[in-house]
């Protein structure tokens, strides 16, 4: 890589790197492992509880809300990494049944405003206020929209702050429209429908943006049973909206057997992984647990598919996504596994043996009913070992450790809890050390039963994985070419054709600082003014177009 001195002494130093080959910086946070399938707890070992909810990130903590069953209760759960959620507990008790919530942030009265579906399946539109995230709300009213009640509902909040209810509305009989409502600049009130259209026995509304298309997301009117979803498009939300397509879901007819929720999009230093959250109520086949969160991969058209995966790899900080390969992973995967005890054909050969989420149900390891019992895995030479992956079926350990030991003798915890469930996955990672035998060593059992395990997984995931931007050269702004820079507070761009164009700002550690610009742009030069709010350091601007992308850099002293 060239080398490119600062002059510290000028006002403003801005280096052109889309001359420059690439420009990497270190992940701010590693892949987290999202495991569907499975029941979902909390920090606490409860269940997790958001049914008809919604995801937010607030002042760089994620936070998942929704109701406890009767619809009474709205939770709230908070967590740096989408893995562990602490219950922050009821955000507001209502007197009467709720459902389909959703929170924003305005940026300009400093709320936290909440809208519920509220009271029955044909509601009002409730709306309710807070000035913390995970603070008590208080309810402020409850009102029709467009003169009648609705069905369910969800927000949307668009690059420029302004908000938008989408809803399906009963005013012509229940299920039969669908439309988009400007909210009033506090989000307290409704400003003025915007789009209304016919759309009939389809529910379950939620919009996401890509690339400037929104996306109107639907699920079939079936109660809590599942059902395939479907999409509209448009380049604003004013229409006009294409016809109806259905979401690819490879190998299933009903979205995995779940009513889709919600898509969120997590915005980072080398893209976006947009994500489905579907609740699965009633399981009709061979799926597991009460939320479904999938990756949409989109062809060049921007058709979305959700393929399915029981593990996956989320990097939110980078915006990116990955399967888990346990194949290449799984320092465990065919390796000899020993029981203290098994239970008929439930051997302790079953969690180390390759499975799918197909089949991996078919086979699993059962202790006896009794205290202590433990199954180890022979790695077959010392290894380094930073994470243990446990599966655990319906008959789980209550308190267990995880131990490590070079010789099957002597016997080092590197974790132990007293707060397993059932059907629940043990993720844990721990301080890198050179075991060769790992073993899973149960205290009490969580039922009457033995101790049981679909899998046992062993790996290291201790090292640093670098986040890389690759820019294309551009060294000076002609209208046939891509160009970048920044002068004086002001970002100046052009694009050759128009076209989707998104330009982004990262802090000096990677993370994602702004959003200038999201939509369809003209050919030809641009400015986007770089935001006040943005402190001293140093700043890296990123473009992307066309399929191409260009990065530069300003020192902000």
């Amino acid at each position: 890589m060239n080398l490119i001195k600062l002059n510290l002494k000028s006002v403003m130093v801005v280096l052109a790197l889309s001359m420059l080959p690439e420009i990497s910086f270190t992940a701010q946070a590693a892949y987290q492992t999202i495991h569907n399938d499975f029941f979902w707890y909390d920090t606490s070992g409860n269940l997790i509880q958001v049914r008809s909810g919604c995801l937010r990130k607030f002042n760089g903590l994620y936070y998942w809300y929704g109701s406890l069953p009767g619809a009474i209760d709205q939770t709230c759960y908070s967590s740096t990494d989408l893995v562990h959620w602490a219950y922050k507990g009821v955000v507001i008790h209502l007197a009467i049944d709720a459902n389909r919530m959703d929170v924003l942030y305005n940026d300009s009265t400093k709320q936290y405003v909440m809208f519920l579906k509220y009271n029955g399946n044909a509601a009002y539109l409730g709306i309710a206020t807070a000035a913390a995230p995970d603070g008590q709300f208080t309810f402020l009213s409850q009102i029709l929209v467009g003169g009648a009640k609705i069905g369910d509902m969800s927000m949307f909040k668009d690059d420029d702050g302004k908000a938008y209810l989408a809803y399906v509305w009963d005013s012509t009989g229940s299920n039969r429209q669908h439309g988009i409502y400007l909210m009033s600049p506090d989000y307290l009130t409704l400003d003025k429908r915007i789009y209304l259209w016919d759309i009939h026995s389809r529910e379950a509304p939620h919009i996401f943006k890509r690339n400037g298309t929104y996306y109107y997301g639907v699920s079939e009117t079936n109660g809590i049973e599942p059902s395939p979803t479907r999409y509209y498009t448009a380049t604003n939300l004013t229409g006009p909206w294409s016809a109806a397509t259905m979401l690819v879901t490879p190998g299933s007819s009903t979205t995995y057997e779940t009513q889709c929720d919600f898509v969120f999009p997590f915005t980072g230093t080398q893209g976006t992984v947009y994500m489905l959250d579907a609740d699965r109520w009633i399981p009709t086949g061979g799926f597991q647990g009460d939320y479904l969160w999938l990756p949409y991969d989109f062809d060049a058209a921007g058709n979305p598919t959700a393929n399915y995966y029981q593990d996956w790899d989320l990097n939110a900080d980078a915006g990116t996504w990955r399967v888990f390969d346990r194949a290449a992973g799984d320092l465990a995967l065919g390796k000899t596994a020993t029981a203290s005890s098994a239970s008929g054909a439930n051997t302790a050969v079953a969690v180390t043996t390759a499975t799918t989420y197909q089949n991996y149900t078919a086979t699993r390891w059962e202790s006896a009913a009794s205290d202590p019992q433990w199954i180890m895995v022979d790695l077959g030479a010392l290894a380094t070992i930073n994470r243990v992956i446990l599966k655990w079926y319906t008959d789980y350990a209550k308190a267990f450790q995880i131990q490590v030991s070079t010789n099957s003798t002597t016997w080092t915890d590197v974790y132990s809890t007293t707060k397993g469930a059932s059907y629940s996955v043990t993720d844990v990672t721990f301080n890198a050390t050179s075991a060769r035998y790992i073993r899973m060593y149960g205290t009490q059992r969580g039922t009457t039963n033995g101790y049981s395990l679909f899998a046992f997984m062993v790996l290291n995931d201790s090292s640093a994985t670098p986040t890389t931007f690759k820019a294309e050269k551009s060294p000076c702004p002609v209208a046939s070419r891509i160009f970048l820079n920044c002068r004086n507070n002001t970002i100046h761009y052009s694009i050759p054709a128009s076209g989707s164009v998104r330009l982004e700002v990262f802090d000096a550690s990677g993370k994602l600082a702004a959003v200038l610009v999201d939509g369809i742009i003209n050919a030809g030069g641009h400015e986007a003014a770089l935001s006040g709010k943005l402190g001293k350091g140093l700043y890296v601007f990123r473009l992307t177009t066309g399929g191409h992308r260009l990065v530069a850099m300003q020192v902000r002293p």
